[in-house]
C-alpha cells in the first residue's frame, strides 16, 4: 500500500492478531537514487518490531519496478537494515503503476518478471517473495505462478481479481482460481481478495487451502480485522461507529509515539489523515458530521492535534444522538465497498432537489481532493517513465 502501511498502523495491526506485516511500496529506482528518499518512505525500526523484535512478527519490504540492477540494488540496501524478507509487487493496478511499468503491469510481462525475480533470489540472502494478480484466464494464470515459482522465492500472494477488476469495475474474488494456484504450487501461498470480516479468513483458508490470508482494503478500514469479531451484519450502527472511533484514537496514539515518515515530502500527517478517514468513514459520510469530513480533508488540518480533536468531535456527537439518527445500511455502506453498489437492488429514480445537487457536489469535490492528495503522494513517490 502506497504510504498507508506506516510503522504506527503496522503496530496496530500486529496489536489485532496479525502475523506478518509489510511496508509501504517503495519504488526500486528512487529507492537506491536518493538517501532522503529513504528516510522519507522507509520506516522499518527492528527494535520494535520483526523477527528480531519482542513481537517476533516478520516483516516485509515490499519494492516496485521494472529495472533489474534497480531492483537488486535497492534489495541489498533492504537487506541490511534487518528486514525479515523482501517482496516485489507484481499487483498494483493504479495508472502510476501503468507508466511506470511495474506492479500488475509487469506481472503480464513474464519474462521480465521472472528475469528479475531471479536476478533477486540469487543477489539476496532474505527471502524473496511475489504478489501477483489472477490472469482472465485460469491456464495463463496457473502458467505464469509455475514460472515464478521456478525462479526460487519462498512465497507468493494471489490476489483473486484481475487487473482490471478495480475500483468501480470490483467484482468478488476469484477464490476458486487462488486455490488452483495453491494447489499447482509448492511453496506457501497466501491468499488475498474478499477479505471484510474476520469469519472471511477462516472461510478463505477452508475454500482454498491457502497458507495464510491477507487484507489491504479490509483491514485500512478496520484495523482489528485479524481478532475474532461478530461480522458486522450482526452489529448495530451504534456499536459500529463506536468500534471505529475507538480504533482511530488508537491509531493517532501510535502515531504520536511513532510519527508517519513524510511519503516525499507530502507530509506525515497526510498519511494519518488518510487512516482516520477511512476508520471514520461511515461516521464522516453522515450529513451530521460532513462539516468535520470537510475539516479533515482541508489543507489547513497539518496538525496532529487537529485529527485528534475532530475525532473527539466525532464521539462527542455519536454520544449526544439517538439510535436511529445513526442508522446506515451495514452490509454496503463502508469504505470496503464504497465502489460498489448493493448487490440486486434498485433504486428509485427520482429529482434531486437543488440542495441535494449542491450537497452531491460538495461531497464529490471531497472525494476528489483525498484522491488527488492520495495520488500526488505516489508521484512524489515514483519516477515516471515517460
Amino acid at each position: 500500500m502506497v504510504a498507508q502501511s506506516d510503522l504506527a498502523f503496522r503496530l496496530q495491526a500486529v496489536q489485532h492478531g496479525a502475523t506478518l506485516t509489510y511496508t509501504q511500496m517503495l519504488h526500486a529506482r528512487n529507492f537506491v537514487a536518493s538517501k532522503k528518499f529513504q528516510s522519507d518512505n522507509y520506516d522499518f525500526d527492528p527494535s520494535l518490531e520483526g523477527l528480531s523484535s519482542p513481537s517476533g512478527v516478520p516483516v516485509i519490504a515490499q519494492i516496485a519496478g521494472d529495472d533489474v540492477h534497480c531492483m537488486v540494488e535497492a534489495a541489498k540496501i533492504l537487506q541490511a537494515t534487518g528486514i525479515d524478507a523482501i517482496d516485489v509487487n507484481l499487483g498494483c493496478p493504479q495508472a502510476i503503476a501503468r507508466k511506470g511499468g511495474y506492479g500488475a503491469f509487469l506481472g503480464r510481462q513474464v519474462d521480465k518478471t521472472t528475469e528479475i525475480l531471479s536476478a533477486l533470489t540469487s543477489a539476496i540472502d532474505v527471502p524473496i517473495t511475489a504478489k501477483v494478480r489472477i490472469q482472465p484466464d485460469l491456464g495463463t494464470t496457473l502458467d505464469i505462478c509455475k514460472r515464478i515459482e521456478d525462479t526460487g522465492i519462498s512465497m507468493l500472494a494471489v490476489h483473486g481479481r484481475t487487473l482490471e477488476e478495480n475500483k468501480t469495475a470490483t467484482k468478488r474474488a476469484n477464490w476458486r482460481a487462488i486455490g488452483e494456484v495453491r494447489a499447482a504450487l509448492k511453496i506457501p501461498v497466501i491468499g488475498n481478495g474478499g477479505i471484510e470480516y474476520h469469519s472471511d479468513i477462516a472461510k478463505m483458508i477452508s475454500s482454498t487451502g491457502v497458507a495464510g490470508v491477507m487484507s489491504s482494503e479490509g483491514l485500512l478500514e478496520n484495523p482489528s480485522l485479524f481478532t475474532p469479531q461478530p461480522p458486522d451484519s450482526s452489529l448495530s450502527p451504534r456499536s459500529i461507529l463506536n468500534r471505529q472511533v475507538a480504533l482511530a484514537k488508537e491509531y493517532v496514539s501510535l502515531a504520536v509515539a511513532h510519527p508517519p515518515v513524510s511519503c516525499g515530502g507530502a507530509g506525515g500527517h497526510s498519511t494519518v489523515k488518510a487512516h482516520v478517514f477511512k476508520i471514520l468513514y461511515r461516521a464522516l459520510d453522515n450529513e451530521r458530521f460532513h462539516d468535520l469530513r470537510n475539516r479533515l480533508g482541508d489543507s489547513k488540518c497539518w496538525k496532529l492535534e487537529q485529527t485528534v480533536g475532530i475525532i473527539g468531535e466525532v464521539e462527542e456527537r455519536l454520544g449526544g444522538m439517538e439510535d436511529g439518527e445513526i442508522d446506515f445500511p451495514v452490509e454496503e455502506f463502508s469504505w470496503y465497498r464504497r465502489h460498489r453498489k448493493p448487490v440486486n437492488v434498485q433504486e428509485p429514480v427520482r429529482e434531486m432537489t437543488e440542495e441535494e445537487r449542491k450537497a452531491a457536489i460538495r461531497e464529490r469535490l471531497i472525494e476528489m481532493k483525498m484522491q488527488r492528495e492520495e495520488k500526488e503522494r505516489s508521484i512524489k513517490r515514483c519516477i515516471v517513465d515517460l
